[in-house]
């Protein structure tokens, strides 16, 4: 059995199509499932937690590349943000 180029281009074809459309098909019930959470989200707001204290223990070192100290700032910075939140 033989099949010519066309037919083959033809059948190539429609895989692609059918490709293409199953991708935008599930990219558009993504889309749609992230929107109707975001709806959900919006309507029903979850609850405020107080944030706690978050209390750190610097410690004074006098070597540079310690990882103390960036996380120290980060600390910082987290507790800044929920303390203005």
């Amino acid at each position: 059995m033989q099949t010519s180029i066309s037919e083959l281009l033809i059948e190539a074809a429609n895989l692609m199509v059918v490709g293409m459309v199953v991708v935008f098909v599930f990219l558009t019930l993504l889309i749609g499932a992230v929107n109707l959470i975001a709806a959900i989200n919006r309507r029903l707001p979850e609850e405020v937690v107080p944030a706690t204290t978050v209390r750190t223990q610097r410690k004074v070192t006098t070597d540079k590349s310690s990882s103390s100290v960036p996380v120290a700032a980060i600390a910082a910075a987290v507790h800044q943000y929920r303390k203005n939140r």
